[in-house]
């Protein structure tokens, strides 16, 4: 290796090294067409020429210079790559990310305020009762961290209380809103309908909303969704095969006829009414033939006739709880040896079979993914703030009200701690030590060497257990973070190459 070069690269490799890993500093990736990299710092993101591409991705996923010089590139390839990252360098500010020393966002600098008057939403957990027995479900005994089904129901003094809370610390909020979860909210409906006419009492424009199988749905529950404006989603899980496998009744048996009759009751009625846009479906796919199962579910929502057109649909994996393990630096050859083979089968099966771009079932999915492409922080110099990646500020948005009347952030925590109860209220002093200040600990010392630190969407879910911080259960969800924004990024350019018009439309979206 001419000494010139082998000296160009070890400088340039101790520099961009001199704050922690070199991997923090961005990431590459390539579309069929080209080769890109993105700018962690800035959130910049060039077009690159191979040999650049291929110097970079190098510098990157390397812990020694050394590697850098094992590239089969001629000489004059390699100054040419050297010599247009330094001018990037100098003239764009890239791979000049500023260490990341800590974290920070609302729940640092307004928590007072907003835990004050901010609170937005409740989500009343009705009842621990359900009359499925469903195979994934977070409450069977399998799943340590939750609770298992229960039997109790939400009495009407705690339910009381939790719409006084709310509007006692909604001052400053925009708007308010209340779901209904359990359990199987629809059990106890008798309560979900004193609710909404005490909330509607104390509070103008409240909007409601509610997660059921639909088995218990009858025209007098749908008919009092559609005057009280209820957002409804709607557990179904595909064609009656796929659905079947998993969402069961108590004796075993699939509870898919009971489902349908249900859902076809409400969407009957919010059709009727113009309001179908207010029902969705959350869809759960489980392994291993997922991609058999996403064809199955993609006919059978474009050819049952009773599906409205513009419903909306989540879609998700099953939940198999937080489990450890081990913590490799991002981008070494530690984590791509780890994730080798490794694939998201929904994005998989979706670029697969988005080439006559016809709706598909996962494009609500799907968008999110666009839209964090499309709404990252994009500055000339490198930023010197990082946010706590996806973390609400707890107790703003998603206030989970158990049975018993104790807060959690929301239904998806699982048992860790509370950040209060009805009685008391939020309680401050936790939620600044346990989900703040020691959040931020924890996670500066990860994010820190993380390319993806700003464009991440992680939250509490998957670091914490009853005791506090656990963040071996995250170093997992953290690779497949990465791997899903790194499915993004090749997407949104893919379609930036061939479509850019088609991604005007975001421009006008909001990320939540």
């Amino acid at each position: 290796m001419d000494k010139n070069i082998e000296e160009k690269v070890r400088v340039l490799f101790e520099r961009l090294s001199e704050n922690g890993s070199t991997g923090r500093l961005g990431k590459t990736f390539c579309t069929e067409k080209n080769y890109y990299f993105l700018d962690t710092g800035t959130g910049k993101v060039a077009k690159l020429k191979a040999n650049v591409y291929f110097v970079m991705k190098k510098i990157l996923e390397s812990d020694n210079y050394c590697d850098v010089l094992k590239l089969p590139l001629t000489a004059d390839d390699f100054l040419d790559a050297l010599n247009e990252i330094e001018t990037a360098i100098k003239a764009e500010n890239i791979l000049s990310a500023n260490p990341v020393q800590t974290l920070t966002g609302d729940a640092v600098e307004k928590l007072d305020e907003i835990l004050a008057n901010g609170v937005q939403n409740i989500t009343l957990e009705v009842t621990e009762k359900c009359n499925l027995r469903c195979k994934y479900c977070i409450y069977n005994t399998s799943h340590q961290e939750y609770r298992e089904f229960g039997t109790r129901n939400m009495s009407w003094d705690v339910a009381k209380k939790a719409v006084d809370f709310l509007k006692d610390h909604s001052t400053h909020a925009q708007s308010c809103h209340i779901g209904f979860y359990g359990g199987e909210p629809l059990i106890n409906f008798e309560l979900i309908r004193k609710v909404v006419k005490y909330a509607k009492e104390k509070m103008e424009g409240i909007t409601f909303a509610l997660t059921t199988n639909a088995v218990l749905m009858t025209e007098e529950i749908a008919q009092f969704f559609l005057e009280n404006d209820f957002s409804v989603i709607i557990s179904l899980d595909g064609p009656q095969d796929v659905h079947d496998e998993n969402r069961v009744l108590k004796d075993g048996t699939g509870s898919f006829n009971k489902t349908v009759d249900g859902a076809k009751k409400i969407i009957k009625m919010y059709h009727e009414n113009g309001k179908t846009s207010k029902i969705g479906f959350n869809i759960v796919t489980t392994g291993p033939d997922y991609h058999e199962k996403y064809d199955k579910i993609q006919s059978f929502i474009e050819t049952e006739d009773w599906i409205p057109k513009d419903i909306f649909i989540l879609t998700s994996g099953e939940d198999v709880g937080p489990r450890e393990s081990p913590y490799f630096l991002p981008q070494s050859q530690e984590e791509r040896k780890y994730i080798e083979g490794a694939y998201e089968p929904l994005s998989k099966w979706e670029q697969e079979h988005k080439k006559d771009n016809k709706p598909l079932f996962t494009d609500g999915v799907m968008d999110k993914g666009m839209l964090i492409i499309h709404k990252r922080i994009l500055t000339d110099k490198p930023v010197a703030r990082y946010g706590m990646n996806g973390c609400c500020v707890p107790g703003e948005r998603r206030v989970y009200v158990t049975v018993d009347g104790k807060f959690l952030h929301c239904e998806k925590v699982g048992n860790i701690p509370d950040i209060g109860n009805v009685d008391q209220g939020l309680d401050k002093e936790k939620i600044s030590k346990l989900y703040v200040n020691d959040f931020i600990s924890e996670a500066t010392k990860y994010c820190k060497n993380c390319w993806a630190v700003n464009l991440c969407t992680l939250c509490y879910v998957s670091c914490y257990d009853q005791e506090g911080t656990h963040f071996e259960y995250r170093h997992n969800p953290c690779r497949v973070e990465r791997q899903y924004l790194e499915n993004n990024l090749i997407r949104y350019h893919s379609i930036l190459e061939s479509e850019p018009e088609s991604l005007s439309h975001y421009n006008d979206v909001e990320l939540k």
